[in-house]
């Protein structure tokens, strides 16, 4: 698949992806911690987002893009 978007979107779906991905590394890290201050709903909820944006990356290319971007 060859689209393309525009690079404050490529950006915007990294970004939003790192957060996810830390919020799940607080849960491999300090389970009880996580789970007390973010709750189990986040948790979930950061999973299905990142599996989203890892969809969204694949089907609109944001790895060429940022790379042309940046």
């Amino acid at each position: 698949m060859n689209r393309q978007t525009s690079l404050p979107v490529a950006v915007l779906v990294t970004g939003i992806a790192a957060v996810c991905a830390l919020v799940i590394a607080t849960g491999f890290l300090d389970p009880d911690w996580m789970l007390e201050t973010l709750g189990l709903e986040l948790y979930l909820g950061s999973i299905v987002v990142l599996l989203g944006c890892a969809v969204l990356s694949f089907y609109f290319d944001l790895a060429g893009t940022l790379r042309r971007g940046l």
